[in-house]
């Protein structure tokens, strides 16, 4: 039986340090290895994906934001790619990782991170999105950003450091232009699963089939019958899903 070590590591991030966990198959030699991106505010971790991964020989990196549960600096939208990226540059730097297989794996708003990195970042060789945020443009009407960024300060309190107010909305809806997985799904190269529930109310079945069907092949598409945005009780599909497409891909 294969055991897994797990181990809350500190990544560099400029000036500051990003949380994180690791969980590694015990064992020698380099082993395939995939990051998860957390989606928004992160109450879903995921671990026991993380778990279920290491398990059958992968490593995996949980990590947290700039200004996300308890990772310094201030958290904004503008910030997930590039704290995404110095997570890559440190499990890169592992001498347990294969640095030719590795995977970013999303859930919801961390569609955003996996898809501007690795649109510009062929170290990554696959990506799964889970119940994927694919328009955010659709946030950014007048008629609703206010309501949007209310729910998104309530979601947040006690989990994200987001600063002053106003910044913090502002940079919500510059990111919403400029970083839109939409818009950025079509320059990834590397083969992409997208996974999402037939009774996801948040990042609808219909909006995550629009995203992929923008992404270029090989890809591959997955519906969870009955499944929600966090997959509450449809935990076991999840992981199969995505341990099959590791399995295949990495």
């Amino acid at each position: 039986m294969v055991r897994i070590i797990i181990e809350n590591v500190n990544i560099p991030h400029g000036v500051t340090k990003l949380k994180g966990r690791i969980y590694r198959a015990e064992g020698e030699g380099r082993k395939p290895s995939a990051i998860i991106c957390h989606g928004y505010p992160g109450d879903t971790k995921n671990m026991d994906l993380a778990e279920e991964l290491a398990l059958n020989g992968y490593n995996v990196l949980v990590f947290y934001y700039a200004g996300a549960w308890g990772s310094e600096g201030t958290y904004r939208f503008s910030n997930l790619t590039p704290s995404t990226k110095s997570a890559l540059e440190w499990l890169l730097e592992k001498p347990y990782v294969d640095t030719s297989r590795v995977a970013l794996i999303s859930h919801s708003m961390g569609a955003v991170p996996l898809t501007n990195l690795m649109s510009v970042d062929g170290r990554v060789k696959t990506g799964v999105l889970m119940s994927p945020a694919s328009d955010l443009t659709s946030w950014l009407g007048d008629y609703v950003i206010d309501t949007i960024f209310t729910v998104f300060k309530t979601m947040s309190e006690g989990k994200l450091a987001t600063g002053d107010d106003e910044v913090y909305k502002q940079d919500i809806i510059e990111s919403g232009k400029k970083l839109n997985p939409m818009d950025r799904v079509a320059g990834i190269k590397a083969p992409i699963m997208v996974i999402v529930g037939s009774s996801d109310a948040v990042t609808t079945p219909d909006t995550c089939r629009a995203l992929y069907e923008k992404a270029t092949e090989p890809k591959k598409w997955v519906l969870v019958e009955g499944a929600d945005h966090s997959f509450t009780e449809h935990r076991l599909p999840l992981q199969k899903e995505v341990l099959g497409w590791l399995r295949k891909r990495l």
